[in-house]
């Protein structure tokens, strides 16, 4: 797998920043969340997802698809 050469834009605040400028975020909070455990090991699905791509990438059109599905800007967060 290749890593992206693209960077992502990168802001950088002024000194006159301070934390009560900045926007107060409400994040959802579920209490009753459990959290499990992938049913996969990563590293399987990482070769499965490697040994996929050569054949995604050869159907016709596939490229073509794949620009038209590009987002174009990135948010850095």
């Amino acid at each position: 797998m290749k890593k992206s050469s693209a960077r992502a834009p990168t802001t950088k605040r002024g000194p006159t920043t301070t934390p009560s400028e900045l926007p107060d975020l409400e994040l959802p909070v579920a209490p009753d969340f459990i959290s499990r455990p992938p049913r996969l090991d990563p590293q399987v699905m990482l070769g499965r997802c490697a040994s996929a791509m050569p054949q995604r990438n050869a159907r016709p059109g596939e490229t073509e698809r794949r620009l038209a599905e590009k987002i174009l800007e990135e948010f850095a967060l």
